[in-house]
């Protein structure tokens, strides 16, 4: 029965939210309401068949819940289907340029995501012996050092030379990353400091943007709508126990961006 299913939802949703709550997760919040809204279709759906003389909604009320319903869920399924699209493509080869983004250190040691950004950036740095990586995120509450310097400390101790590295320590979102990281490209194919009006001029070099697998593909539109020319990403794995909540909080983030004109 479908409302067996809504149930057992709501339910999971509530047990994950608890896990995530417990665990600092940030945005866990979202899977409170995704239960609540489980169960009360569930449960309604257990009232209608259990009671065929009870309370019943009134159908113009039904149907248009149900109409919002199918909209969102298929707005859902298409967003996630372009993200998984990105996160399943090989990256490119022999890119000039490859930026990775920054991701929380706790202290100096750099947390999960951002171990995998840096695992990934590594192996590509291997494959690509020609690659320039920018090193791009500042220094938030809880980093003792920048997250910029957090990356450059692990790859040249993984043995990456250091001159094929660029820090880029000012940046505090992805799109300060991607501004930020351009102009740093500038500076360096000009051999000259980066200004802030060099940023236009390091969007027109083929470029790599490295990030989780889930944030591929929104950090790709903000690229290409602040004027990147030939961009393309490289996805570095999630934690899997969080990534059904990463890929459902992508799902916002991409609203948001989308409202706020950001892409």
């Amino acid at each position: 029965m479908m409302y067996r299913v809504m149930l057992a939802l709501g339910v999971l949703c509530l047990v994950y939210f608890v896990w995530l709550m417990v665990k600092h997760v940030d945005f866990g919040l979202i899977w409170l309401p995704a239960g609540c809204l489980f169960l009360a279709v569930g449960g309604y759906g257990w009232h209608c068949i259990n009671h065929p003389q009870g309370f019943r909604l009134p159908a113009p009320v039904v149907t248009a819940a149900g109409l919002v319903l199918a909209l969102g869920l298929a707005a859902f399924v298409a967003a996630e289907g372009l993200i998984f699209r990105e996160m399943m493509k090989q990256p490119e080869k022999e890119l000039p340029f490859v930026i990775v983004l920054g991701a929380q250190v706790r202290g100096t040691v750099p947390s999960r995501a951002l171990l995998r950004r840096l695992e990934a950036a590594e192996e590509y740095m291997r494959e690509n012996p020609q690659t320039i990586a920018v090193l791009s995120g500042g220094q938030g509450s809880g980093e003792d050092i920048t997250e910029a310097r957090c990356m450059e400390e692990y790859l040249t101790a993984a043995g990456i030379l250091k001159e094929r590295l660029i820090l880029e320590e000012r940046s505090t979102t992805t799109e300060e990353n991607l501004r930020f990281s351009a102009e740093k490209i500038a500076g360096y194919r000009s051999g000259e400091a980066a200004k802030d009006t060099a940023g236009k001029a390091g969007m027109d070099v083929r470029t790599g943007i490295l990030s989780n697998n889930f944030h591929v593909y929104r950090a790709l539109l903000l690229a290409k709508k602040m004027g990147y020319q030939d961009v393309s990403g490289i996805a570095a794995p999630s934690d899997w126990r969080l990534q059904i909540h990463y890929l459902v909080r992508e799902f916002f983030a991409l609203i948001k961006e989308k409202t706020l004109g950001h892409i």
